[in-house]
């Protein structure tokens, strides 16, 4: 269980999570929805660790984050260039997580070509497949999908969401999914929250 207690998010003197609290269960599948410039974006970062909060408490199995490690909740960004080293090859950086086998390749429709290329040599969407696929280390217990799939066409859109929710079932593993898209919130999500 994934338990967020008055949860404050302050960016830049502004106030954008204010004492927030929530739940999500080992396979549960949240969804999220709210306005663009809401704060989604910053709560994901201060779930995956990749910023702290200003208040509150994370905890998993009732326990809190360990500061050091792999974070056992992954964020994959609306921008999916945020989340890799321009400097790195993209199969570095998938690499530094775990070494998935050619399979999950297939299943994300990744070309093993770019793996072998920096971020920005390749587009948006083959970006966002790769971080999904560092995201589904196996020691991943909680995925964030920041509009994970608005970048991909409808075809590579729905084979991304049918590996997530096969994941999500198997593993059991939690997703919080925040989408401006109230039918995919509706259809691939076991619960709706709008704050």
């Amino acid at each position: 269980m994934l338990e967020v207690r008055e949860l404050t998010i302050t960016q830049g003197g502004k106030t954008l999570w204010d004492s927030v609290s929530f739940s999500v269960a080992a396979g549960e599948r949240l969804g999220i929805s709210a306005p663009s410039g809401f704060g989604k974006t910053t709560l994901g970062r201060v779930l995956a660790q990749w910023q702290p909060a200003t208040s509150g408490s994370i905890t998993l199995a009732g326990k809190p984050l360990a500061k050091k490690g792999y974070c056992p909740i992954q964020l994959v960004p609306q921008h999916p260039e945020q989340s890799f080293n321009p400097y790195r090859s993209t199969g570095q950086s998938l690499r530094d997580a775990w070494n998935p086998q050619a399979a999950w390749l297939d299943r994300l429709a990744v070309n093993p070509s770019w793996l072998e290329r920096r971020p920005d040599e390749l587009s948006g969407g083959e970006l966002a497949r790769i971080a999904l696929l560092r995201a589904l280390d196996p020691r991943t217990q909680f995925l964030i999908a920041d509009e994970v799939t608005a970048q991909l066409d409808a075809h590579i859109q729905a084979q991304v969401w049918q590996l997530l929710l096969e994941t999500a079932a198997q593993r059991p593993l939690g997703l919080i999914v925040f989408s401006h898209n109230q039918a995919l919130l509706e259809k691939v999500c076991t619960r709706l929250w709008q704050p």
